[in-house]
């Protein structure tokens, strides 16, 4: 019975937390565009960060990703600024900014680079089969 009166208190608990849970929808659509154009700019790297900075903010010593000065010329939309808070002695909290990638855009203009390069392979496949054609005849 205990079991029983449990699983309906978490049942209810779920509806209760789920009818009060405000969704916050999408607008404004634009579809993104010269994706391809964009992705075929990028240089990933092998970097580290100044050695001072790396105990400090406790970064790891080898990463691989892009450049953010170089990324900030080919899309600024794809860097954003970290703050990272780091300890100077006692009681002296710091902040510094530190430039990272936004993977999160970086995720649809893959794929919509990847979509455009298969537009790409589907026309040179029709072309293809097109000359082959002429070909044998």
């Amino acid at each position: 019975m205990k079991q029983i009166l449990s699983i309906i208190a978490i049942a209810m608990v779920g509806f209760v937390t789920q009818s009060n849970a405000q969704t916050v929808k999408q607008n404004d659509f634009t579809p993104i565009t010269n994706s391809l154009s964009t992705v075929v700019k990028l240089e990933p790297v092998n970097f580290t960060y100044d050695k001072n900075w790396l105990q400090k903010l406790n970064l790891k010593p080898a990463q691989s990703g892009f450049n953010v000065e170089q990324l900030t010329k080919v899309n600024p939309q794809l860097v954003v600024n970290q703050q990272l808070n780091y300890n100077e002695g006692k009681n002296n909290n710091k902040t510094v900014v530190v430039q990272k990638v936004d993977y999160e855009v970086l995720i649809p203009m893959l794929v919509g680079s990847i979509k455009e390069q298969q537009q790409q392979i589907d026309a040179l496949k029709a072309e293809l089969k097109l000359l082959k054609s002429k070909a044998a005849k």
